[in-house]
């Protein structure tokens, strides 16, 4: 995961971007206990630094896995959506300012809950084209998982308010203390540090953008693979 954290930090925009979509794909498989592959990290590298593109990129992973001898759950998921897992890479990359549309995590994350979790979400190309036909578009209750962490043993799940809070305002852009007192509407800064940003630290969910510089100048909070998991399980709440 280092490697990914630096070129979020210090890279230009693009390769910030397909950084984290990769940082996000690849670490879910952590979450979970699952040790991800020196290719797989290989070719996100390869298509962060511009070696390969996204159909490239997707070509690989689908050959890799179908060449697998040992047939696994994880392996043929993989296989059967690699097309799917290609495209929702493309749509956490992508942004285009005169359509409105800002990169979208979501099919990333319903991958890899349906990899890590056992649910059943739709994994449908469709719902990932920009001004798809109404036909095309995602129903309200296929959003849906058919199952969602409800359970302490989870690793994905807290029942902690104030980190479930934290997470929400903090999103899928990097806050700062500041502007996270005032999405919560808190005021002691000290409290925020005590009660809501260091146990959401010590439980994986928050982690600072600057980890080696804690007093960067423009230091801010992101979450974590495992934060943004729990940012999905809240939305769908």
């Amino acid at each position: 995961m280092t490697d990914f954290e630096e070129y979020i930090r210090q890279s230009e925009p693009g390769r910030q971007q397909k950084a984290y979509a990769w940082r996000t794909a690849i670490g879910l498989q952590a979450v979970d206990g699952l040790k991800p592959s020196e290719y797989l990290k290989d070719t996100a590298r390869k298509h962060i630094e511009g070696e390969i593109d996204i159909d490239e990129a997707q070509k690989l992973i689908k050959s890799y896995y179908q060449s697998k001898s040992v047939r696994t759950l994880e392996n043929d998921l993989f296989a059967n959506h690699s097309w799917y897992f290609r495209n929702a890479l493309v749509r956490a990359n992508y942004r285009n300012a005169v359509k409105g549309v800002e990169p979208d995590m979501k099919y990333l994350v319903r991958f890899f809950r349906n990899l890590l979790l056992g649910e059943n979400n739709e994994l449908r190309n469709r719902y990932m084209v920009i001004d798809a036909p109404e036909k095309w578009k995602e129903s309200v209750d296929n959003a849906s998982p058919t199952s969602s962490p409800t359970s302490s043993t989870n690793q994905l799940y807290t029942s902690n308010t104030n980190i479930r809070k934290l997470v929400s305002a903090i999103g899928e852009t990097p806050k700062s203390i500041r502007e996270i007192l005032e999405l919560l509407n808190l005021k002691d800064r000290k409290n925020l540090l005590e009660y809501y940003v260091m146990p959401a630290q010590a439980n994986g969910f928050v982690t600072l953008l600057y980890p080696d510089k804690r007093r960067h100048p423009r230091q801010k909070y992101v979450l974590t693979v495992k934060g943004l998991a729990l940012l999905s399980s809240i939305s769908k709440q």
